[in-house]
C-alpha cells in the first residue's frame, strides 16, 4: 500500500500549494494591518491610542527582530528598531499618539508585513516575544528600557 503523503510529495502537490499558502498569509496580514497603517496617519495628535500602539508593538517587534537576525533588503534594521522604540516611548507616555510619526510608522508596518511573510520561520520564532511586548503595551506595564540601544556595525560609522 502506498502512503498518500509520499505520493502527494512525489507529484509535487505540496510544492505547488506552498506558494499559495504564502500568498494567502500575506493577503490576510495585509488586510488585517492595512487598517493599522491608515490609522497611523489618521489618528489625532495626543489622542489615546492604546490598541494601535499594542498592534504596532506586535508587528514592529517581529519586523525589528527579523531585521536584526538577518540582512534585509534596503537595510531597514535601524529604521525598524527606531520605529519600535518610538511606539514603546508613546506607550510609556500614557499611550498618547504623536502624529508626526504617523507616516513613518505606517511604512515600518508595511516593511514588517513583508518581512513576516518572507521569513515565516523567523517570524514564528520571534512571535511569542512580540506578543508579550504587545500585551505589556496594552496593559500599560511596558517600560522604556525594554528596547535596547541599537548597536551599529562599523559600516554605519562615519570616520
Amino acid at each position: 500500500m502506498t502512503n498518500l503523503h509520499s505520493r502527494a510529495m512525489k507529484r509535487g502537490l505540496y510544492r505547488k500549494a506552498a506558494p499559495m499558502m504564502a500568498l494567502m498569509v500575506r493577503k490576510n496580514m495585509e488586510a488585517e494591518y492595512t487598517s493599522v497603517g491608515l490609522h497611523c496617519v489618521q489618528a489625532d495628535h495626543q489622542s489615546n491610542q492604546t490598541e494601535l500602539l499594542a498592534r504596532l508593538a506586535y508587528l514592529l517587534g517581529m519586523g525589528a527582530e527579523i531585521a536584526r537576525a538577518i540582512p534585509v533588503a534596503g537595510d531597514n534594521r535601524p529604521g525598524l528598531h527606531q520605529a519600535l522604540a518610538t511606539v514603546v516611548d508613546m506607550a510609556v507616555d500614557g499611550h498618547r499618539w504623536d502624529s508626526s510619526w504617523g507616516a513613518q510608522l505606517s511604512l515600518a508596518a508595511d516593511i514588517s508585513i513583508d518581512l513576516f511573510c518572507s521569513y515565516g520561520n523567523l517570524a514564528r520564532r520571534f512571535e511569542p516575544g512580540a506578543r508579550l511586548l504587545s500585551q505589556h503595551v496594552m496593559a500599560g506595564t511596558v517600560s522604556a528600557d525594554v528596547i535596547k540601544q541599537l548597536e551599529f556595525p562599523a559600516v554605519y560609522l562615519v570616520a
